[in-house]
């Protein structure tokens, strides 16, 4: 008897990468194969098909679903973009003619260093004492759905998406209470208001057990709220001793290893993308994850099917990190 296949939200529980949770976006599209039990998540944008994170499947069944997806895509006359893909990834890429840039790290710290302790967590102690005086808690949310906890939760979201400015680049829409399965909450609050969120989900494509993948607070929020909810939340994961926990993507201040490029497009992408990184700060990022003791870093990478960038690509680049200008 044939062995049913894993659910979408199954196959990125059991394989998924710091990224993989863009696969239950409701606006991105699923290749399968019958053949493997996997999938790869996409969104086609002017013949660019942009693909988040690694393919979703065992170790051992990435080439033959990304060889796959390169035939479909080929089909469909569509180019192909990978965004934060890992070293395995980039190799293959690399045997197939694929274009790569090394653009960010995947952040891995160990919950069972507590980051608030000894001298090197003394400044982070003091700020976090601090927010702590005036009146803000952080709790997992469990048990049963509270619609009216969620709808204040939603409203803090507006609220910190509209306090905006500027250049913004981010990678996926936040679905705060989506996908329930694999995912914890935990909730700060100020006299009985939700004025922070952060999610936690389950991963089993990493070495970490848990990725923490978004954290926001109010715009009228207490100064680090945002670093209570985390050591709140490395907190009840290594009471449980869990050792491993991903931060998700952190930014390079300039760009790593490039490989496929001559030295002319290399020279434009190293300059186009400093220019960038410190117009949106992107960097700033990765600079308040390791706060929180990063124990290790693996490199992630951009990955083009062509070797020459062309507008369609660099259109689809900013259409993956949701390019925009917020007033």
């Amino acid at each position: 008897m044939t062995k049913p296949l894993l659910t979408t939200v199954d196959l990125v529980r059991k394989y998924g990468g710091p990224v993989s949770h863009a696969a239950l976006d409701p606006l991105h599209s699923t290749f399968r194969t019958p053949a493997i039990d996997g999938l790869i998540s996409f969104l086609i944008v002017h013949r660019c098909a942009i693909v988040f994170g690694d393919p979703i499947c065992a170790p051992e069944d990435k080439p033959r679903l990304t060889d796959a997806f390169a035939s479909y895509c080929a089909g469909k006359n569509c180019s192909i973009l990978f965004v934060a893909v890992t070293d395995n990834v980039q190799v293959y890429a690399r045997d197939r003619g694929y274009a790569s840039m090394e653009f960010a790290s995947l952040l891995i710290t160990d919950p069972q260093n507590d980051p608030e302790a000894g001298r090197q967590g003394r400044r982070l102690r003091q700020h976090l004492n601090r927010t702590r005086r005036m009146g803000v808690t952080v709790r997992e949310y469990q048990g049963a759905p509270d619609a009216q906890m969620e709808a204040q939760t939603q409203a803090v979201y507006n609220a910190w998406r509209d306090d905006r400015h500027g250049p913004q680049m981010y990678l996926g829409r936040p679905r705060l209470f989506d996908d329930k399965v694999g995912r914890r909450w935990f909730l700060s609050e100020q006299e009985g208001k939700v004025v922070g969120f952060l999610s936690m989900l389950r991963t089993g494509g990493l070495e970490s057990q848990y990725l923490i993948n978004i954290v926001f607070s109010a715009p009228n929020a207490p100064l680090h709220t945002n670093e209570l909810m985390v050591v709140t939340a490395l907190r009840a994961v290594r009471e449980e001793g869990v050792n491993l926990v991903c931060l998700g993507v952190g930014p390079l201040d300039a760009l790593g290893r490039i490989e496929g490029y001559g030295a002319i497009v290399e020279f434009l992408s190293r300059t186009l993308y400093r220019l960038a990184a410190k117009l949106m700060h992107q960097h700033g990022k990765t600079v308040f994850w390791e706060k929180f003791g990063i124990t290790k870093r693996e490199p992630l990478y951009l990955l083009f099917q062509s070797s020459q960038i062309r507008p369609t690509e660099l259109y689809a680049l900013l259409r993956a990190f949701n390019f925009s200008v917020t007033g």
